[in-house]
């Protein structure tokens, strides 16, 4: 098996990051893609940056979201203006921990990564994609678990491992995360849920810019 390491250079992924900015940043004109940022099979929306040394992989954010540096996002389908902190990891893969004699993906899998592997295909097969809703803040070092979703308006404290399914407008932390509290009274998330302000017009968001300092106004003009 060939050693593909003899072929890594700075010059090489130099040049590997000019094209891949440029081909993306061609295809997507309100894209900005950071310093050494790799990207593979991956979508954007409007107004999106990715900070310096972002990986992601098999994956698509809508508008205004952004990737800070450092971050790993795999297999992830990313709503609109979510803040996704330095150092982030979505989907980092999944090993069996019952039932299968080994957590060795050797043995139940077949990887690129491993040298000999004891299978053809890979057995254990988790569910990988991990469904991020809108306004979501992921901060510094959180890691989301295969298959986890995450609901419209949360918020992921900085460290916490999420490894199960997180609520709209819930705040969760630690290892692993758990509920902290609501974002806001459940009436106001009734009608932020209701008006789905992230799927309005730039124009519209711009008149009301001042609406979005205060959960009270904002809620308010919409029950008029």
């Amino acid at each position: 098996m060939f050693d593909r390491s003899y072929l890594q250079s700075p010059l090489r992924e130099y040049l590997s990051w000019i094209v891949t900015k440029i081909k993306y940043q061609s295809k997507y004109k309100y894209l900005r893609v950071g310093y050494m940022s790799k990207l593979f099979n991956t979508t954007f929306g409007k107004y999106n940056w990715t900070g310096n040394n972002v990986l992601m992989i098999n994956s698509s954010i809508g508008d205004f979201s952004y990737i800070s540096d450092g971050s790993v996002i795999n297999e992830t389908i990313m709503g609109k203006f979510c803040s996704v902190g330095p150092n982030v990891r979505t989907a980092p893969g999944k090993h069996p921990t019952h039932t299968f004699v080994s957590t060795h993906p050797a043995i139940y899998a077949n990887p690129d990564c491993c040298l000999k592997n004891f299978q053809t295909k890979d057995q254990h097969n988790p569910t990988r994609t991990v469904v991020i809703g809108n306004d979501v803040w992921l901060c510094a070092n959180a890691v989301i678990a295969d298959g986890v979703k995450i609901g419209d308006g949360a918020i992921i404290a900085a460290n916490a491992v999420v490894t199960a399914d997180v609520e709209p407008y819930s705040i969760v932390g630690g290892i692993p995360a758990k509920f902290i509290r609501k974002r806001f009274k459940d009436e106001q998330i009734d009608v932020l849920n209701e008006s789905k302000w992230w799927d309005k017009n730039i124009d519209w968001i711009d008149e009301n810019a001042q609406l979005f300092l205060n959960i009270e106004n904002y809620c308010n003009f919409h029950k008029k």
